[in-house]
């Protein structure tokens, strides 16, 4: 089985522990924001929303009701009803006179004594239970109330929707003389509903207390659709139409949408107030922030890492350097000799290419640690290890010992080696020292190099290579140093 690295062992858990140290804290800081705006919504917004809605819409719609109110106790209608409806342009100026003083759309008087529908344009029809378009008046005289509010088309005007207030008229002993009121247009209560809206960025409706709308910013949905047929919301509907006194709070999912809903009953209307926000809309800007912190942490930590990397990297190749490399001179080590001897038996064994080695001791060495110190003798050597990299070839391997011996792994034969002893000892010899002469002699202009060569042969090891070598460097010294001897 494949050992990991453990750079990357380390490299993949600094991942890991990022990463969840930015999403658990992202999804921490998420789920805090969701139920604040939660609670905001529920115990703040919807119910001071609401509050708002209630009181402008009550006092809108209230001001019809109170003129259709006043209409239904005029003595003049009464009176004029009760002296036989003789005049009929005086009801059509009283109607056209409410109208226009008021702004409403549309004013009426149906007569329960003679079943005629007088408007601002006159008389309009008689009534009949077996039009459809006259249901309205039957039911509601049925009903027993003293007035409603009715959405229906105005039959008068072209069947525009109509919001109408629909008041009893009674005489002193409380017989039925007709039926008055005042007609709002639909698209009016519309435009009231949609300020709401806009105003306060929530979606409002109202609708009877069977659940029917009766406002809506759609129109195609008044009197067409009700709570009970709208999904997640209809889960809620008979506990809707029970009227509380009070606001009551729903939640539901409609469109994959979390829709907050407060609804109030308003008996002045006898309909109910529908007030709604998408929790999942209000909370659009904490989940981009989520997704923002989530993709900045993603990028901080691929940041750290490939830093993290470089570092690791960098450290790395130092300690590889320091395995492999002399830390004074900057040539290789014993174990970088080595590794790169075993290379070149493995390409001995495929091509027959020569190896040879070369074992190198200064001569005079001694003398200048003894007269100049040990900081003089690590610059001379430094200085011989640089003149004799420069000399050699790259694929050559140029190694210190130990101390000031030097060793040279070569893929050369014996003669072309010795030459390259040769080349070597010179360039020793005529090594060059400015600052030598100051304090008289130098022992630095005295210094050479000794070298031994041998060859590899089918069977040696690095060590017996050595040995060879060593062998002729010791004849070297032996006859007086500054030379080069062959093994």
């Amino acid at each position: 089985m494949r050992r990991v690295n453990p750079r990357n062992r380390l490299l993949v858990a600094l991942a890991v522990i990022l990463l969840l140290a930015f999403v658990g804290v992202s999804v921490i800081n998420y789920n805090i924001t969701k139920a604040a705006v939660h609670s905001e919504i529920l115990q703040k917004d919807l119910p001071l929303t609401m509050s708002n809605i209630y009181s402008e819409l009550t006092a809108e719609l209230t001001r019809p009701i109170l003129v259709a109110s006043s209409m239904a106790t005029d003595t003049f209608l009464k009176d004029w009803v009760l002296d036989g409806e003789v005049d009929t342009e005086k009801i059509q100026k009283y109607l056209a006179e409410i109208k226009e003083s008021y702004g409403f759309f549309t004013a009426f008087f149906i007569s329960a004594q003679s079943s005629t529908y007088y408007h601002i344009k006159g008389v309009h029809k008689q009534i009949d239970p077996s039009d459809e378009h006259d249901v309205w008046y039957y039911r509601f005289i049925a009903l027993g109330k003293e007035y409603e509010l009715d959405v229906d088309t105005d039959e008068t005007s072209n069947n525009i929707l109509t919001l109408f207030i629909n008041y009893k008229v009674t005489d002193d002993s409380g017989r039925l003389l007709g039926v008055t009121g005042v007609g709002l247009k639909i698209s009016s209560v519309a435009r009231l509903v949609n300020n709401y809206q806009e105003r306060f960025h929530r979606n409002v409706y109202l609708t009877d207390k069977q659940g029917l709308i009766q406002v809506h910013r759609d129109a195609s949905l008044i009197e067409k659709m009700s709570i009970a047929d709208q999904d997640g919301l209809k889960d809620h509907t008979a506990a809707i139409l029970s009227l509380p006194e009070d606001p009551v709070y729903y939640e539901y999912i409609h469109n994959d949408e979390k829709i907050l809903l407060n609804v109030r009953y308003i008996s002045e209307l006898d309909w109910l107030l529908f007030v709604e926000q998408s929790e999942t809309s209000a909370l659009q800007l904490a989940r981009m922030n989520f997704w923002r912190t989530i993709t900045i942490g993603i990028c901080a930590s691929a940041l750290v890492i490939l830093l993290t990397l470089m570092t690791i990297n960098r450290y790395q190749l130092k300690v590889e350097k320091l395995v492999v490399l002399d830390e004074l001179t900057g040539i290789a080590n014993r174990r970088k000799l080595e590794t790169d001897f075993s290379k070149a038996i493995y390409s001995y064994s495929r091509n027959r290419q020569p190896i040879s080695i070369i074992m190198m001791d200064l001569d005079g060495f001694k003398e200048v640690n003894d007269l100049l110190g040990h900081i003089v003798g690590d610059a001379v050597l430094k200085k011989v290890a640089t003149g004799i990299g420069e000399a050699v070839r790259p694929t050559d391997t140029l190694a210190r010992w130990g101390g000031d011996e030097f060793a040279l792994l070569t893929t050369s034969g014996i003669e072309e080696a010795a030459h390259m002893a040769e080349r070597i000892r010179l360039l020793v010899e005529q090594l060059k020292w400015p600052d030598a002469g100051i304090q008289g002699d130098d022992p630095r202009e005295k210094l050479t190099i000794s070298c031994g060569v041998t060859s590899y042969g089918e069977g040696d090891s690095l060590d017996s290579l050595l040995r060879l070598a060593d062998q002729a460097l010791y004849r070297s010294k032996a006859e007086g140093g500054n030379r080069v001897k062959t093994s």
